[in-house]
């Protein structure tokens, strides 16, 4: 009952911090069969046999509020949740949704642990499969949480969770941070080389207010923080001379490229210094931003850093990049 009352407290924290609203006494215990219902719900709307919004939302609501501790049961209720997303037809309706899948998938990364057993289900067809919700938690996140997130900002209505504001308690659990990763290279997909794009400052929001409220995942949030302003320092400022054959009727020449400007080149030097300076003072601020990040990074050994997918190297790329800009200005 412990471990309950702990999971019914970050509930409602988490449900402060999101908008949700607190509950006004304790849920009812969750019964031994609340994952089998869930999914017979789930089941029922992937069948096209149930389409009633409201029954759908009322029992997402109910698995939150009542198996906060079980994480199947809320990796269905985020299913269930992003299943209605679709449907919303105004902001404050939408922003709802969006609440409530995430509540349910950070007490499904609480619950969750590496050594639990899967939870056998029954099968519309009557056989019975193991259920893996740590999977479907994450899906729900990346692919109907965020996105409908970032609709919702582009329709006018910021999200709490992308606002900026602080975060009463981590949405991820210390023991995992595989979904943490999973979120940063979706936000990285997103706006990677759209400094100027609204999206990137609400993925600026969002891993600084996860790097305060995370010290767990402090040295990989570094990371995210490094790459997402590093690495766009180091394309405006990476400048390329190239000989061409083929230019000024046959006879050949230099030009000046820029990765952040694709399609124009430059054979002129004062025209590349014009624009160089241009493309400099966009990039001081994200250099001001990535220093500190990089700079833990450059002094703490790889291997304390749980990055999966080999963009380490890239953090020595971004920390040459805004050390010549920082030279450049001194000068």
């Amino acid at each position: 009952m412990h471990l309950k009352r702990i999971f019914a407290a970050a509930s409602l924290a988490i449900a402060a911090l999101l908008g949700a609203p607190a509950l006004a006494e304790p849920a009812a215990t969750c019964p031994a069969d609340a994952e089998q219902t869930l999914y017979d719900m789930e089941m029922a709307i992937r069948q096209g046999t149930q389409t009633d919004l409201a029954a759908i939302l009322e029992l997402a609501e109910w698995a939150v509020e009542t198996c906060p501790d079980r994480p199947d049961a809320q990796a269905i209720a985020s299913t269930l949740s992003s299943a209605v997303m679709g449907s919303a037809t105004d902001l404050d309706t939408l922003e709802r949704y969006i609440t409530l899948a995430l509540t349910a998938i950070t007490q499904n990364d609480y619950a969750w642990n590496t050594k639990q057993t899967p939870s056998v289900l029954k099968q519309p067809d009557g056989s019975e499969q193991n259920y893996f919700g740590y999977n479907a938690a994450t899906t729900s996140l990346l692919k109907y949480a965020l996105p409908y997130m970032i609709r919702l900002a582009e329709a006018g209505r910021i999200h709490p969770a992308i606002s900026g504001a602080a975060y009463e308690a981590c949405p991820f659990a210390d023991h995992a941070n595989f979904r943490l990763q999973e979120e940063a290279n979706l936000w990285d997909r997103t706006i990677r080389t759209k400094y100027d794009h609204p999206g990137f400052g609400w993925a600026g929001n969002r891993l600084e207010s996860l790097y305060a409220a995370c010290p767990a995942h402090k040295l990989e949030i570094e990371f995210y923080l490094a790459r997402l302003y590093g690495q766009e320092v180091e394309r405006l400022t990476r400048w390329e001379h190239v000989y061409l054959e083929n230019i000024n009727f046959g006879n050949g020449g230099w030009i000046w490229t820029n990765p952040a400007l694709p399609q124009k080149t430059y054979d002129d030097d004062s025209q590349m210094k014009e624009k160089k300076a241009e493309l400099e003072a966009i990039a001081r601020p994200l250099a001001d931003k990535a220093r500190s990040h990089i700079d833990v990074l450059m002094h703490t050994p790889d291997d304390q850093i749980r990055i999966y997918n080999g963009q380490l190297d890239k953090v020595r790329d971004w920390d040459k990049a805004v050390k010549k800009l920082d030279s450049e200005a001194a000068e």
